[in-house]
C-alpha cells in the first residue's frame, strides 16, 4: 500500500527490527531487587504473592545458591515502594526485600537471555528456528519475560532484533502454538529472515486471510505455510472456500507451493513461468558491434566526470534535453541493508508518476536545458560509480533507436553516496515543511543505493554526441542477481517426493506451415520465420506475437529486448493456454 505522505515527514517506516525494540522491553525490568526469607515457598510463588499484596510487579526473578531471590522492577519509584514492604509474611516468615545494586541492568540481561534461547531453538543444519510455544519455555517464564501483557508484547520485536544480529541463516520457521491472531508481534519477521521457505503457523488463532496482507511481497520465496488449527481453516469446510483461501496465498506468496501438508501447485509450471524465457541473462547486450564501442565509449566517459566534475557533462545537453529522476522506495529487496534506506536528497525533485499525481508538480519536475539540468545535477549526492574496479555490478542494453536516429542505452548497477549535494536548499526547505518539525535541518545519512539510468543520445555537429533525454531511477540497493549467474535454488526444509525420470520432451511448437492464411498472405518468409521464432521463444500467443514483432520492426534483436522490457506488465492472456 502506498502513501502519499512519505518523504514529508508524514510516514516513518516501523516494519523492520529496532534497538528500540529490545531497549523498550529491557526498560521493564530494568530496577534490580534482591529478596530473602522466602524459602518455605516457589519463586513463582512469592512473585504473585508480591504482585497481588504489593500490586508491584517483579520480573526475571531467579534464584542463586545462597537462597537470595534477585529480580527486576519497572522503576526506580516501583523498588523504592517494594522496598518500604520489607518485613511482610509471607509463608510463615518474613520477607527482607532491598534494592540490589549489585545487579547488571535489565538491556543486557534481556539480550543474553534472548541469545540464549535463540540459540537453544536454532538447528544450524536445517537452517530452522524453532519458535513453538515460546509463551511456555520454561526458562523465559522463570525469567518473567510473560509476567505481563505489557513485556509479553514486546517479545517477538525484541527477539527478531537479536536473530538479525546474530545473523541467522533460517530458511524454516516454526511458529505454532503461541495464540497469535495477528502479525502485530512478528511483523518484523519479513524484514528479519525475507528468504524464508517454509513457515508453521499451526494452532494459532488467526481469523482472516486480511492479517497477512503486511506480509504481501515480503515473503517472496516462502514454499510451504501451514495453517491448520486456525479458525480460517478450521471454519471453511467448504471445498468452494477452501479453493477461495488457496487461491489468496498463492497471490499474497507468490512461490507458494504446499498449503497444509497439499501441494496446491505444480511446482515445475510454477518454476517454469517465473523464470524468464529466454536462454541464462547476460549482463551486457548491444545490438551490434558499432553500437558497443559507441555505449560503452560513452558510458565510461559520462561517469567518470558524473563523479568528478558534473558541470563539464553539461556540453552533452542542448535546449531541447530532458532530465528527470524519480525514487522508486517501494521496489522490492531482498539484500541486506535494503530496509531504512534514505532517500531525502531524491524525493523533493522525484517525479515518481504513482506519488505525483498533480499535473503542475510533474511539469515542475522535468528540468529543460542545461541551465535547470545543472540546478537538478547539484541537488543530488556526490557519488562513486566503480565501474572500472567492478563491472559485474552493472548491466546495460544499447540498441539503435531509429526514431531519432539515435541510440538508447540502460545502464542498471550500485553506486555509494561520497557526499551531500552542492545545492541542499531544495532538501532543506522541504524538510522545513514538515508539520512535526523533527526531521527539520536533519542531516540525512549517505548509504549505497542502486539505479537504472536510461540515455537517448543523438549525434550532433562535428561527430559529437547529444544527450536528448536522461532519466535516472534511484532505489533501494538491489545487488546484481537479476543477471548474474542464477544461484542455486536452496533445498527445502521439508523433504519433497521425487519425481520419476521421464524422457526429456521435444520441444515442439507452430511452424510457418501453422500460421493461419490470412497472416501469411500479409507477410513475406522471412517475417513468418522471425514470427514463429518469437512465439517459440516468448509464449507469446499469435496476435501479441505479431503485435511485437510489428513493434520493433521485424528485427528480431529489437523484438528480444522490447519482450525483457514489457514481460512483466503483459496480462496473463498475452500468453500461450
Amino acid at each position: 500500500m502506498s502513501y502519499r505522505g512519505r518523504g514529508r515527514g508524514g510516514f516513518r517506516n516501523t516494519s523492520g527490527p529496532r534497538q528500540g525494540d529490545i531497549d523498550q522491553f529491557a526498560a521493564a525490568n530494568s530496577f534490580p531487587v534482591s529478596i530473602t526469607g522466602w524459602t518455605g515457598a516457589t519463586v513463582e510463588e512469592c512473585v504473585k504473592f508480591i504482585s497481588r499484596k504489593c500490586r508491584i510487579s517483579v520480573l526475571n526473578a531467579t534464584s542463586d545458591a545462597a537462597g537470595v531471590m534477585h529480580g527486576y522492577v519497572k522503576s526506580q519509584k516501583d523498588a523504592d515502594d517494594l522496598a518500604n514492604w520489607s518485613g511482610v509474611k509471607f509463608a510463615g516468615q518474613s520477607l527482607r526485600i532491598s534494592k540490589d545494586f549489585s545487579g547488571q541492568g535489565g538491556t543486557n540481561t534481556a539480550i543474553e537471555a534472548i541469545t540464549q534461547f535463540l540459540q537453544s531453538r536454532y538447528n544450524p543444519g536445517m537452517k530452522m528456528l524453532n519458535l513453538a510455544s515460546v509463551s511456555q519455555d520454561p526458562n523465559l517464564v522463570a525469567k518473567g519475560f510473560f509476567g505481563s501483557v505489557n513485556t509479553g508484547s514486546k517479545f517477538f520485536p525484541a527477539l527478531m532484533k537479536v536473530a538479525s544480529d546474530l545473523k541467522l541463516d533460517v530458511e524454516t520457521i516454526d511458529l505454532s502454538g503461541n495464540d497469535l491472531s495477528d502479525l502485530s508481534a512478528i511483523s518484523a519477521m519479513a524484514p528479519t529472515f525475507p528468504k524464508l521457505r517454509n513457515l508453521s503457523l499451526q494452532n494459532n488463532n488467526f481469523k482472516s486471510l486480511k492479517v497477512f496482507d503486511p506480509w504481501k511481497h515480503k515473503l517472496s520465496f516462502l514454499r510451504e505455510i501451514i495453517l491448520t488449527q486456525n479458525p480460517m481453516i478450521d471454519n471453511h469446510t467448504n471445498p468452494a472456500d477452501r479453493a477461495s483461501i488457496n487461491g489468496e496465498l498463492m497471490r499474497l506468496f507468490p512461490r507458494l507451493i504446499v498449503l497444509n501438508g497439499e501441494i496446491i501447485r505444480n511446482e515445475q509450471t510454477l518454476m517454469a513461468n517465473l523464470t524468464f524465457p529466454f536462454e541464462a541473462p547476460e549482463p551486457m547486450f548491444f545490438s551490434d558491434e558499432e553500437i558497443r564501442n559507441m555505449s560503452t565509449n560513452f558510458i565510461t566517459n559520462f561517469y567518470n566526470l558524473w563523479d568528478t566534475n558534473r558541470n563539464e557533462l553539461l556540453v552533452l545537453y542542448q535546449n531541447e534535453s530532458q532530465f528527470s529522476m524519480q525514487v522508486d522506495s517501494a521496489h522490492p529487496h531482498i539484500t541486506e541493508g535494503g530496509q531504512g534506506t534514505d532517500f531525502g536528497y531524491y524525493l523533493p525533485n522525484s517525479r515518481n508518476l504513482a506519488r505525483v499525481s498533480s499535473t503542475k508538480i510533474r511539469q515542475s519536475r522535468v528540468a529543460i536545458g542545461p541551465a535547470n539540468i545543472s540546478k537538478f545535477f547539484a541537488q543530488l549526492p556526490r557519488s562513486r560509480h566503480e565501474l572500472i574496479q567492478k563491472p559485474h555490478l552493472y548491466s546495460m542494453e544499447s540498441f539503435r533507436f531509429p526514431q531519432l536516429n539515435g541510440i538508447m542505452m540502460t545502464l542498471h548497477g550500485t553506486f555509494e553516496e561520497t557526499a551531500a549535494p552542492d545545492n541542499t536548499e531544495q532538501a532543506n526547505s522541504s524538510a522545513s515543511k514538515n508539520r512535526f518539525h523533527y526531521q527539520k535541518n536533519k542531516k540525512t545519512p549517505l548509504s549505497p543505493k542502486s539505479f537504472d539510468r536510461t540515455f537517448i543520445v543523438i549525434p550532433g555537429p562535428n561527430g559529437s554526441m547529444i544527450v536528448a533525454s536522461d532519466l535516472l531511477l534511484i532505489r533501494p540497493p538491489g545487488g546484481n542477481e537479476a543477471w548474474s549467474a542464477t544461484p542455486s535454488t536452496p533445498a527445502s526444509a521439508t523433504p519433497t517426493p521425487t519425481p520419476t525420470p521421464t524422457a526429456t520432451p521435444t520441444p515442439s511448437g507452430p511452424t510457418t506451415a501453422d500460421l493461419p492464411a490470412e497472416i501469411k498472405a500479409n507477410l513475406n518468409p522471412g517475417q513468418q520465420e522471425l514470427l514463429v521464432k518469437v512465439l517459440l521463444e516468448t509464449k507469446l500467443n499469435l496476435q501479441y506475437g505479431i503485435l511485437l514483432c510489428e513493434q520493433s520492426s521485424w528485427d528480431y534483436q529489437q523484438a528480444t529486448v522490447n519482450f525483457k522490457n514489457s514481460v512483466g506488465s503483459l496480462p496473463r492472456e498475452a500468453f500461450q493456454v
